[in-house]
């Protein structure tokens, strides 16, 4: 990886967090995602029409969309539910230990082969990441909140690889596309299909305006940032692919963003065990190092 890419992929890793440390506690958090979802599809458009961008998406980029929309839908949904009764400094890691998993999916898939100490730092911040939710005598301390947290995080390995091929530098993968086309697509499909998520699982009595409408007003503001931070980072990821860093690496060194969200966390929302978290967090930076030096 360049050290511009890296560049770009430590800013993402740092905005990252900021919006689910916005959005968590939000009173109804399937609107508030949903409203994110749906925000960026213009901040998309708007990006497209001041950088003078085609919207048009080249026929070879719409498989890879469509394999990123399904892929943020899943990753969205898994997030929201998680957050939502789980600790933002124990389940953002796990949603974000994607790495791994992506190297054995383009290894089985692509043939494509990590070099040893590359593995070796990845599985040491999967292992880190995991051992931040542990509790005493539990392996998995709450089962369903940590499927849910894993759902996220296969949602996060399938688009990263999407993405990758999307962005891949001219005659590689499926590439290349113009980030803000690629962006305004994928999210006017993941817009919808996050809505229709959220129906199904609307809480019994519960209107449906108000399930899925519910708050937008009373934090617009609030939304807005969140939109925002959200895309410039999911921008700085796709600009870091198009001029040539690796899915599996790049996921790793977004990583970053675990002792970031494990820091806000304890300042901001007052989570415990800061110390603890504190101190898997420091290993997965470990793993971090360890990869971009190789």
């Amino acid at each position: 990886m360049t050290s511009h890419a890296l560049a770009l992929v430590l800013l993402s890793a740092l905005l990252h967090p900021l919006r689910d440390l916005i959005l968590k506690g939000h009173h109804y958090p399937e609107s508030a995602y949903l409203a994110v979802t749906g925000g960026w599809v213009a901040i998309a458009a708007a990006h497209a029409g001041i950088s003078g961008a085609d919207l048009t998406l080249p026929s070879s980029v719409w498989p890879m969309a469509v394999i990123s929309a399904t892929s943020l839908t899943a990753y969205y949904f898994g997030t929201m539910a998680a957050l939502k009764t789980g600790d933002l400094s124990i389940y953002y890691p796990i949603i974000r230990s994607s790495p791994l998993l992506i190297v054995v999916v383009t290894w089985v898939v692509a043939g494509m082969h990590t070099a040893l100490p590359v593995l070796a730092g990845i599985v040491l911040i999967v292992v880190a990441g995991f051992m931040l939710q542990r509790q005493p005598g539990r392996l998995v301390a709450h089962p369903k909140t940590a499927a849910l947290a894993l759902l996220a995080m296969a949602g996060s390995a399938g688009y990263t690889i999407a993405d990758s091929q999307a962005m891949g530098p001219a005659g590689e993968g499926a590439g290349p596309a113009s980030p803000a086309a690629f962006l305004f697509w994928v999210y006017l499909m993941v817009t919808p299909a996050f809505a229709a998520l959220a129906m199904m699982f609307k809480p019994a009595g519960l209107a449906t305006a108000q399930h899925l409408t519910g708050g937008w007003w009373r934090s617009p503001w609030r939304l807005v940032a969140a939109a925002l931070l959200s895309y410039l980072s999911y921008l700085c990821i796709l600009m870091a692919f198009r001029i040539g860093a690796g899915a599996a690496e790049t996921a790793a060194v977004r990583q970053a963003s675990i002792p970031v969200s494990v820091v806000l966390a304890a300042l901001v929302l007052g989570e415990t065990r800061f110390v603890h978290r504190l101190g898997w967090a420091i290993m997965i930076a470990a793993g971090i190092s360890l990869i971009t030096v190789t």
